[in-house]
């Protein structure tokens, strides 16, 4: 009996299929490709992403951090931690949290270790509402996980210190804080050594008074605006 003209034969059938399956395959590996090549650059700006909106909360509340002797304000307390992790208290005007306004804040800064965090975090704490009568608002961030060294320097117009402690120098905020900071990267299966990015930024305050001198270039210590 004679097959009509639209039908396909069984070898027209089986080049159909290896054809579509050679596809299939093509359009898969690109797309592994392209996925692939999309998790390497996130990951790689991942980090500096991360840096760069923990430093950027930071410089908005160094901008605005007030006199240790100004309305509401108190000390700006800088404290060399033991090991590698420092803390710091201030006073700050800034508002970043999206409220209209600006309010005085109490900011403090310090690394911990949480419940089901393996490694510690930056904690920026903001104490709001000081004059309230019964008690004031607390809030916690993390700023950043995974902290390996979270270090701090002030710049008091000639020397870079330690600590700081307005309290014992004459209510003055120092001229500069620069910041460094490490976390842990997350790790790949063929990571054979743990891997790490650091950033240091210097930010300028704008309220700070220089004890010794007059204050160098700012250019040339690259302070942060």
């Amino acid at each position: 009996m004679r097959r009509a003209a639209h039908d396909f034969t069984m070898l027209e059938l089986l080049v159909a299929i290896t054809l579509m399956a050679l596809l299939a395959g093509s359009l898969y590996g690109s797309m592994f490709v392209g996925m692939k090549a999309h998790r390497s650059a996130t990951s790689a700006v991942e980090p500096a992403r991360t840096a760069a909106l923990a430093l950027e909360l930071l410089r908005q509340d160094f901008d605005a951090a007030l006199p240790p002797n100004g309305v509401l304000a108190g000390a700006f307390i800088g404290i060399d931690g033991v090991g590698e992790s420092d803390s710091l208290s201030f006073f700050s005007a800034a508002n970043n949290d999206g409220s209209s306004g600006s309010d005085i804040r109490k900011v403090d800064l310090t690394v911990a270790t949480i419940a089901d965090e393996l490694h510690p975090v930056l904690i920026r704490q903001i104490t709001t509402n000081l004059l309230a009568s019964d008690e004031t608002l607390v809030r916690e961030q993390v700023l950043c996980r995974n902290v390996k060294f979270f270090d701090m320097r002030y710049y008091d117009g000639l020397y870079w210190l330690d600590t700081w402690d307005s309290t014992g120098q004459d209510n003055t905020l120092p001229v500069a804080v620069e910041v460094t900071l490490e976390f842990i990267l997350k790790q790949e299966p063929q990571d054979l050594a743990e891997r790490t990015y650091r950033v240091t930024r210097i930010f300028k305050l704008a309220c700070g008074t220089p004890l010794q001198g007059d204050a160098l270039d700012e250019a040339m210590f690259g302070f942060e605006n």
